[in-house]
């Protein structure tokens, strides 16, 4: 039988509350049955690895590049190579290890999605294969939770990885020794969603469902399958790397995202922090305040400025903008003025240069990481815009824009923002503003970048989708290659989709 190497066994430990004595010398050589038999709660510290791994790394501080890519966040600070993701006209993506934004952007998501599949697999082989147990640490009986758990963890690792690179491999299979990427990013994506469905199905039919994988924290099943639902809208309707491609999905597709949508949060899914437990690692970055304050791209300014003035690109001499005025009361609440412009260098570029930084969601810690402090995982607004967006490629505007105008809606009852035109143009218009004030970090590592990548929003030279790691590659041999860079403008990917965005973005390329 072939081994499985069980290199999670440790590092569970070292997540868990607590964990088993081992008994045997050498776990490494063990198989899954080996464990299975001496580890009591061997699945359940697999799953609890693998749904919190999925957890921290959809929200992981790796997002802050994207935000970059986004134009969400700007910045010219070297740390992590945030510069050079912020540069415009946009760069190459450096797909090496010996630079510091591989690991920060390229690397950190893709092994932690992989892990988090992989955990989950042998899980799911434990259980439906093999026909054994799952025990937790007190001895009760958890192989149906432990199986929902696996599928979400498998779907949302499977979905990101699709939404992030443009290949891979679907490794649902313990035994699975193919070592090319073969699957497209649409094939890793759908076959995420369906597996966030067998979740779905499985904790629909449980009547005595227990989500307690995340440290600390208790999800009760109606809040898991609003949850599964929401994300399942938001990996589906990510796979185009532009309009076109979204367009070319078809009603079908569509109506499937508006479905999972219909069934997600309308309301605000947060969580309290705990200790060793969540935080959103992204908005902690993202909102730190201090002399390294991380302002918002001028972007934010720009969209929310009444009079349509306000410039799309820092000015180069030595003027500093004044605040904008904004008919958005959001804005104000959101976002806060300052003259001061930090750690930000006239030397890398001056037009990077932003006055606005955030406020919503900033604690008297100044840090999400304190035990008590609130992290949004899943806001009811992204679930609205998904179904508004779902609706736009089904043509119904007349629903698009029932829903943007609702009362009930962030914009209305926060913003007091005047209704939208049942117009493609102003719908579309309206849903990336909201993408920009309203989401912002709190979507996570991927939401704003992914939507504007949909709807040829991200500026030219934009790479839409990463390539596989440089170690990756190299660990079977295939040529090392990347996206990105204003010279590779309508560069295609294997597949054939876009894989570095036109010129015709929210505003041209530099």
């Amino acid at each position: 039988m072939k081994k499985h190497i069980i290199l999670l066994v440790t590092s569970a430990c070292v997540t868990l509350t607590s964990c088993e004595n081992t008994d045997f010398d050498d776990p490494s050589t063990l198989t899954n049955e080996e464990a299975v038999s001496k580890i009591k709660s061997f699945s359940y510290s697999l799953v609890t690895g693998s749904v919190q791994t999925a957890f921290l790394t959809t929200t992981s501080t790796a997002g802050v590049h994207f935000s970059l890519l986004a134009d969400q966040t700007t910045n010219t600070n070297g740390n992590a190579n945030w510069w050079y993701y912020a540069q415009e006209p946009r760069m190459h993506i450096i797909n090496s290890n010996s630079e510091r934004s591989y690991n920060a952007s390229l690397n950190v998501l893709y092994s932690n999605f992989y892990q988090a599949n992989l955990d989950a697999t042998k899980v799911i082989d434990i259980i439906e294969n093999q026909g054994d147990k799952a025990y937790d640490d007190a001895g009760a009986d958890r192989t149906n939770d432990c199986l929902v758990g696996a599928y979400y963890a498998k779907g949302i690792a499977q979905g990101y990885l699709g939404n992030i690179y443009d290949r891979g491999v679907i490794v649902d299979d313990v035994n699975q020794t193919e070592k090319i990427y073969s699957n497209s990013y649409k094939e890793l994506t759908e076959n995420g969603v369906r597996h966030i469905e067998k979740a779905i199905q499985l904790a629909e039919a449980s009547s005595s469902f227990h989500f307690d994988f995340l440290q600390g924290i208790v999800i009760n099943k109606d809040d898991f399958l609003k949850l599964a639902n929401s994300m399942a809208a938001r990996i589906l309707s990510s796979i185009p790397r532009d309009k076109a491609e979204a367009i070319a999905l078809g009603s079908s597709h569509w109506q499937k995202v508006l479905a999972f949508a219909e069934k997600g949060f309308a309301e605000d899914f947060t969580i309290q922090t705990t200790s060793g437990g969540y935080y959103n690692q992204l908005l902690n970055t993202l909102i730190y305040k201090g002399n390294v304050n991380r302002p918002v791209d001028i972007k934010v300014a720009y969209l929310a400025d009444k009079t349509h003035t306000y410039p799309n690109f820092y000015p180069t001499d030595d003027t500093i903008l004044d605040p904008i005025e904004s008919d958005d009361d959001r804005f104000y609440l959101y976002f806060s003025y300052t003259p001061s412009f930090g750690i930000l260098m006239a030397s890398r570029g001056r037009g990077l240069f932003c006055n606005y930084i955030r406020e919503r969601w900033s604690n008297s810690q100044n840090s999400l990481a304190e035990v008590g402090s609130i992290n949004p995982y899943f806001l009811a607004e992204e679930v609205r815009l998904l179904k508004t967006e779902a609706k736009l490629f089904l043509n119904d505007l007349a629903g698009a824009v029932a829903l943007l105008n609702d009362p009930g809606s962030s914009r209305k009852s926060k913003g007091h923002l005047e209704d939208v035109a049942a117009s493609e143009t102003a719908i579309r218009e309206a849903i990336h503003y909201e993408y920009a004030i309203e989401i912002d970090g709190a979507g996570g590592a991927t939401v704003p970048f992914a939507f504007m990548r949909r709807n040829d929003l991200l500026i030219g030279g934009t790479p839409t989708e990463y390539p596989i790691p440089q170690k990756q590659l190299e660990l079977i041999g295939e040529d090392l290659y990347t996206f990105g860079g204003k010279e590779y403008m309508g560069e295609k990917g294997i597949f054939g989709e876009l894989a570095t965005a036109l010129d015709n973005g929210w505003k041209p390329s530099e």
